[in-house]
């Protein structure tokens, strides 16, 4: 796989399931152990974590629905990508972390606008 951070996520998802420690994943998906340990805690990747690992134990012969399995869970673990709508304009989402000041609520947004715009003009060019 390239090197995107989804495709790392996937790489480690897949090693990870195998039963493979944090650090055989790690050198597989060109990670630190401590970037895996990281992504273990994240609750997107641990749910993803946990459906593969079941689909492996039950299906371990089962490729193909491995593969698809991991390809939804690539698209989950993916970055937010904006998405155009009539008009356009563009959506986008914004995880803020509970606690956040009304001033990082505002940063984050803008640079999630930002990130649109820019995804935006290069899906145009």
């Amino acid at each position: 796989m390239t090197a995107t951070p989804a495709n790392r996520k996937v790489d480690a998802l897949l090693w990870l399931a195998g039963g493979k420690s944090n650090r055989e994943a790690a050198e597989a998906a060109g990670v630190t152990a401590g970037t895996v340990a990281a992504w273990k805690r994240q609750p997107t990747f641990a749910a993803e974590l946990a459906a593969v690992k079941a689909l492996y134990e039950e299906r371990p012969q089962d490729g193909r629905a491995i593969v698809d399995r991991l390809q939804e869970a690539k698209e989950r673990l993916s970055p937010l990508t904006p998405k155009v709508v009539a008009g356009g304009t563009f959506r986008v989402r914004v995880n803020i972390p509970a606690g956040a000041s009304a001033r990082q609520r505002e940063q984050l947004a803008a640079r999630a606008i930002a990130r649109g715009l820019r995804a935006v003009r290069e899906a145009e060019s």
